[in-house]
């Protein structure tokens, strides 16, 4: 099982079934419009990919670059097939891309009282196995409480916080504020 990746764009033949994907894969909390996706993605800064086995879809990255610290802003496999491995492909791939730079991401705080505790602690082992660690950076967005886990686990959210997100707010801030940080 080899992946391809390819550019998310219009054009791609697999484009309605990504967005069918990312509705079915994220709560509407946690969407960003897609239009706002697509327009940020025509810069250099962002990195929207579809993966593919054979033909077939297995998932996607939306990636924010940055000169260190890249920041997995979404990450989705195909509901069809999942447990297959795809998802740790996906991650070796961005990792074999940018070899020389940090991943970070956020998952919903895995709280074990939440009502979908057990998906949370799902997705915690899942980026635990895949070289991620647990942070003590806890943010609100909203009414709901993230994680961010980092591949090192000394990061700086701040660089995530005034760099990523400020460069993917611009120049609408009140359409995606930054999350809150809790201390």
């Amino acid at each position: 099982m080899t992946l391809t990746a390819k550019t998310v764009t219009r054009h791609l033949p697999a484009y309605q079934e990504l967005y069918r994907l990312y509705l079915r894969a994220f709560p509407k909390a946690e969407r960003v419009p897609w239009s706002w996706l697509m327009i940020k993605a025509r810069s250099p800064r962002a990195r929207f990919t579809a993966y593919f086995d054979s033909e077939e879809l297995v998932g996607f990255t939306y990636l924010i670059t940055g000169a260190k610290v890249n920041y997995l802003m979404y990450l989705a496999v195909n509901d069809q097939v999942r447990s297959k491995g795809y998802g740790s492909q996906i991650l070796a791939c961005l990792t074999a891309a940018y070899p020389k730079r940090e991943l970070v991401l956020e998952i919903e705080h895995p709280d074990k009282n939440a009502e979908n505790a057990p998906q949370r602690m799902a997705r915690l082992r899942f980026y635990l196995r895949n070289h991620f660690h647990q942070t003590s950076h806890l943010f609100e967005d909203g009414p709901t409480t993230y994680q961010l886990l980092a591949t090192d686990p000394q990061i700086d959210p701040a660089v995530i916080y005034k760099h990523h997100f400020r460069w993917f707010a611009w120049p609408l801030g009140w359409l995606y504020p930054a999350p809150k940080p809790i201390e």
